[in-house]
């Protein structure tokens, strides 16, 4: 058994029996893991309570066989983002982006800077204005992709390579991991991405957060966004996300 000590985003919550917990959590030192909270429920428990999901804080927790449960053994609670709790656009942004860590993040691989990204996520989907969601959670989601290593080019064609230009509209093949040209479009099923769109996810991908919470989409932007996002990590992960939707 080897012991963290580490600062930890809670994910998501099961209950375990009447007294413990089963916790979905992102370790900033560990990665992505499942630990049981024993006694978590309890009056008096190490955790500040029963757990929580979304929940940021700094834990104590053992791992031994990465197939196995590890152990929670203490968590000081240090932000509870309540801006996602009353915000219905944030808690579909979070839902969604709790959906994305948990399909495609792997597991017990620790990277600080998807950490870092998607803590600094929820503190903005906390503090933004209900119209910025959206796009706040479109960005998180294009960044991630591109952080684990899965972001589609938007310049070239992923099957062979050929120029694309810049922000036109677009052919994209979410097997193919990204936008194809004409000769390589007959390969796999693509969805077409107007030129507003491509433009959308490529300053998405890139801009200050500051930025981002002025951005406000069209309906078809978003849709079109949206299809894209959803249909790589079907591609990728072999699950759709339900809360996209809403986003």
């Amino acid at each position: 058994m080897t012991v963290y000590k580490s600062t930890v985003l809670i994910l998501r919550c099961q209950d375990w029996s009447e007294t413990s917990q089963v916790v979905h959590l992102l370790a900033r030192e560990a990665g992505r893991l499942r630990c049981l909270a024993k006694g978590s429920k309890r009056g008096q428990n190490p955790f500040s309570g029963p757990l929580d999901r979304w929940t940021l804080g700094d834990a104590v927790f053992s791992l031994g066989d990465p197939n196995r449960l590890g152990t929670l053994m203490e968590l000081y609670e240090t932000d509870r983002f309540e801006g996602v709790r009353r915000k219905l656009p944030a808690f579909y942004g979070a839902s969604l982006a709790t959906e994305l860590v948990l399909a495609l993040v792997p597991d017990v691989d620790p990277q600080p800077a998807m950490f870092d990204m998607t803590v600094e996520t929820f503190r903005q989907l906390s503090e933004a204005e209900p119209e910025a969601c959206q796009a706040v959670t479109f960005a998180f989601a294009w960044r991630l992709l591109g952080q684990l290593g899965y972001a589609p080019p938007l310049g070239r064609c992923v099957e062979c390579g050929a120029a694309l230009g810049s922000g036109k509209s677009l052919d994209f093949n979410a097997g193919a991991g990204g936008p194809v040209c004409g000769r390589c479009r007959a390969k796999g099923t693509t969805l077409r991405l107007g030129a507003k769109a491509v433009q959308a996810m490529d300053f998405l991908a890139t801009a200050d957060w500051k930025e981002i919470r002025r951005v406000r989409l069209s309906a078809a932007t978003a849709n079109e966004i949206r299809s894209a996002m959803t249909a790589r990590v079907e591609a990728l992960a072999g699950t759709g996300l339900s809360a996209a939707k809403y986003v």
